[in-house]
């Protein structure tokens, strides 16, 4: 291996700390010991876009991209790239063929593509070079089949014996004889006993109902005549001795009583005007006494 330049082995540092961060350096663990599809559409079904696994396969594949285009350049010498980087293209390049067919991007990765040939080529005369023999790529294993169970073994069973006839009694032929030769047996052939007759006929006509009940009193006797009208009112009071004589214009009569209806008589207003000044005037009964 010939030596490097200030330059190159500056580039070669910058690409070894790229390649140490810790998102590139998942994407690339996954890719060299977990990734084993051959198949785009299966992988596209288990691992969709935006996925982690799906992100670190595009994170490997641009970044080993990226080491193809520098090599080609020439900015950095191939051998130390192709010795200190991997180059998953042999893992990648199933789904990278679909991944174009698919998005019809035809160069899509190319760079990569021809890193890994170099790749495979520059690991080729490696190994010759030091004599370090490959193993043969292992044939793919069925799938293990289930363990056969054992059959158990069949064990023939014998006929159950038949169970003898019970004897018969004395002038009944056995069951078997009868139901062979089709005909029932005296028993079964017996006349069905007469329905009982119906109870007795119903009457055609309703009995009559009872008559009507006894006549309704009549009328409520009428009521009493009206009450005796009541008597006249007392005879009116004489007047006060006064001074001065009833005028004899005025009848202190009383007012006979009406026919209809009995009026309660009214005091004459000569002996309410006598007793008014009679209350109003006491000198002049005290003066009626003096004169007395």
């Amino acid at each position: 291996m010939r030596k490097l330049r200030p330059q190159e082995a500056d580039v070669v540092l910058r690409l070894m700390n790229i390649a140490d961060i810790p998102q590139n350096v998942d994407a690339l663990q996954y890719m060299v010991f977990q990734f084993d599809f051959k198949d785009y559409n299966q992988f596209v079904i288990e691992c969709p876009p935006g996925s982690i696994r799906f992100t670190n396969f595009l994170r490997a594949a641009v970044f080993c991209d990226n080491l193809g285009y520098l090599v080609e350049a020439g900015i950095v010498p191939e051998e130390p790239v192709l010795e200190l980087f991997p180059i998953p293209w042999n893992k990648m390049e199933p789904v990278i063929q679909g991944m174009r067919h698919d998005l019809g991007w035809p160069d899509l990765f190319d760079l990569f593509e021809r890193l890994g040939q170099r790749h495979k080529k520059w690991r080729e005369a490696k190994y010759k070079r030091l004599k370090i023999v490959m193993p043969p790529p292992e044939a793919p294993k069925p799938a293990p089949r289930p363990p056969a169970r054992p059959m158990p073994a069949q064990v023939s069973r014998s006929a159950v014996p038949a169970r003898p006839a019970a004897p018969g009694r004395v002038g009944v032929p056995a069951p078997g004889a009868m139901a062979a030769a089709g005909v029932r047996p005296a028993e079964a052939q017996r006349p069905a006993p007469p329905r009982p007759a119906a109870g007795p006929p119903r009457p055609a006509v309703s009995p009559p109902r009872p008559a009507a009940g006894p006549p309704r009193p009549a009328a409520v006797a009428p009521r009493p005549a009206a009450a005796a009208p009541r008597p006249a009112a007392a005879a009116p009071r004489p007047a006060a001795a006064t001074g001065t004589a009833p005028s004899p214009s005025r009848s202190t009569a009383p007012r006979p009583a009406s026919k209809a209806a009995p009026v309660k008589a009214k005091k004459p207003a000569l002996a309410r005007t006598a007793r008014s000044a009679a209350r109003t005037s006491r000198p002049a009964r005290s003066r009626a006494k003096a004169r007395r």
